[in-house]
């Protein structure tokens, strides 16, 4: 008869037990309802998804594979269904032994490791062959692979070491250990490791996009390394799925890009904004030519159908704080931009600058035609002596070399805005640069002279003194007249009888004096064009063509 006392004892321990039990149950409970809070919790509806962050949500790890492809090779552990029938009859799974053998009644060990399963079924049948010649059938297959350890480490969001079987792969693992980290783990540096050895590298963006996925059979002990995460670029806007992409190395290019993230059809512009060499940049192109732009890490691009457009990018520099980089609603005007600028002290205010690629376009669209049609008049013209016929030919190879020259300047793209109360109701485009000089003390001369400076700017003194103080003009100056181009991008022709008469306001400091070459032709009508076309350059492109 058991004691009441040990009865009692005995009924107050299994009380304390189920309280304890109860205890960590409840604050399991607890634990379980808070991570799943926390894991539940909506992504922004802001943020830019991570490319392939929805990958991994345990729908590989519960369901392990077991089947086997073709070239899934046999090894040590793997078990193997056989059946012998006929004149001697057989029926086991058999596992294959540390020799990579299996042993076969009557035939002896059969080495199978490194048979592909492919082969498997003929590999055996050929070695009961050998000993029974006739009346002996034999049938094998793989029915199990080897159980193995896994370690997953890295950045992923479990790190452990799991079960699995050799012919899982490696989505098994990565689930397992419940995914990549959406904020530090890489998608395209997965490194497998055995014995110290890199066997194969994994860019899962494959497998997302084209379904391929290296087949790599698992031993026990493999490592599976996810990287850390690596420069990524985000694409947004008229795209199949807006998200941040990964690339390694120091950049990409859009159009690697937009293999893994399709546009839409329609797209047709890119807008790119990134920091290249510390300096905020910002572009807006045709996508068939922003294929090949090169993105750097942080990028942020954003594909638009033309009529589609709802903000614009304006670069601006200078004597400025503040972003290099503006981003205003689409018909956004200069006067909405000023009152964002925050100008330095030194500042020249009345001189801001304003580049349009548009404008740039059309004019060497009109340079363009200007020479073309300099070009053909040098061509048809019809010498009347023979004379005159070499006197053309000299003239007509001046005349191209010349043009040639004249076809690889590039315009700025200017848009005066000085002294213009209108310049602020202007409505500001796409891409347009604006740009805020220095105010400066300098007179810069330049073209035709024997030593183009920069020089003090004197109120007293003359475009003649200026020459002078450059060494005068060289021997193929036009002495007759000459440009002063403003930094606000306005122009003053000077004429020779005010070469050496006080200016005034219309010489400035800052400003730069071109002294313009003189057209050594004898046609009248070709030293027309050019000088129309040498004018045109001066003032597209604040530069001087040597003729």
């Amino acid at each position: 008869m058991i004691p009441i006392n040990r009865v009692k004892k005995n009924i107050l321990s299994l009380i304390i037990t189920l309280l304890i039990i109860l205890g960590h149950g409840l604050a399991f409970a607890l634990e379980t309802q808070l991570v799943d809070g926390i894991d539940s919790q909506p992504t922004p509806k802001n943020e830019i998804p991570i490319f392939g962050q929805s990958l991994f949500q345990g729908t590989f790890k519960d369901q392990p594979f077991n089947g086997f492809n073709p070239d899934y090779r046999i090894t040590v552990g793997d078990q193997i269904n056989l059946q012998l029938w006929g004149a001697y009859s057989f029926s086991a799974t058999l596992t294959v032994d540390p020799k990579g053998n299996i042993f076969v009644p009557e035939v002896g060990p059969v080495h199978v490791a490194g048979v592909q399963n492919g082969d498997l079924n003929n590999f055996v049948l050929r070695h009961v062959k050998r000993v029974f010649k006739n009346n002996v059938q034999a049938y094998a297959n793989l029915e199990a692979s080897q159980p193995v350890k896994v370690f997953v480490t890295g950045y992923v969001n479990n790190p452990g070491l799991f079960n699995g079987f050799s012919s899982d792969s490696i989505l098994y693992y990565l689930d397992s250990a419940e995914g990549i980290s959406s904020q530090s783990g890489s998608f395209v540096d997965i490194k497998i490791i055995r014995r110290d050895k890199i066997i194969q590298e994994i860019n899962l963006y494959s497998f997302i996009v084209d379904g391929i996925m290296p087949a790599v059979q698992l031993r026990n002990g493999d490592v599976i390394v996810v990287g850390g995460k690596k420069g990524f670029v985000t694409v947004k806007g008229a795209v199949q799925q807006s998200a941040q992409l990964e690339f390694i190395g120091p950049y990409t290019q859009l159009g690697e890009m937009l293999l893994v993230i399709k546009p839409d059809p329609l797209a047709n512009f890119a807008r790119i904004t990134q920091v290249v060499d510390g300096v905020k940049q910002a572009s807006y192109q045709p996508l068939t030519n922003a294929m090949t732009t090169r993105l750097y890490p942080g990028a942020i691009v954003e594909l638009v159908r033309d009529n589609d457009i709802h903000s614009i990018s304006v670069i601006v520099s200078g004597e400025l704080d503040g972003p290099a980089t503006y981003v205003l609603p689409y018909g956004a005007t200069l006067e909405m931009l000023m009152t964002k600028l925050k100008f330095r002290e030194n500042a020249d205010q009345n001189s801001i600058q304003l580049y349009r690629k548009s404008v740039a376009e059309k004019q060497q669209v009109a340079l363009d035609r200007s020479l073309d049609a300099l070009q053909m008049e040098v061509l048809t013209r019809q010498p009347k002596t023979d004379l005159e016929k070499d006197a053309q030919k000299d003239n007509a190879l001046m005349i191209q070399n010349f043009i040639k020259k004249a076809r690889r300047v590039i315009p700025k793209g200017q848009v005066v805005i000085a002294n213009n109360p209108d310049a602020g109701k202007m409505l500001l485009e796409d891409g347009d640069e604006i740009t805020v000089p220095l105010k400066t003390s300098t007179i810069s001369i330049v073209g035709e002279v024997i030593f183009p400076t920069s020089l003090v700017y004197h109120k007293k003194y003359t475009l003649e003194d200026y020459i002078e103080l450059a060494g005068g003009f060289a021997n193929n100056a036009n002495r007759n007249e000459l440009i002063i181009l403003h930094l606000d991008g306005t122009i003053t022709r000077v004429h020779d009888r005010d070469f050496d008469n006080k200016l005034g306001n219309r010489l400035r400091p800052g400003d730069e004096i071109m002294v313009m070459p003189k057209i050594n032709s004898s046609e009248l009508q070709v030293t027309k064009d050019v000088t129309e076309i040498l004018y045109r350059i001066a003032v597209g492109t604040a530069a001087i063509l040597s003729f």
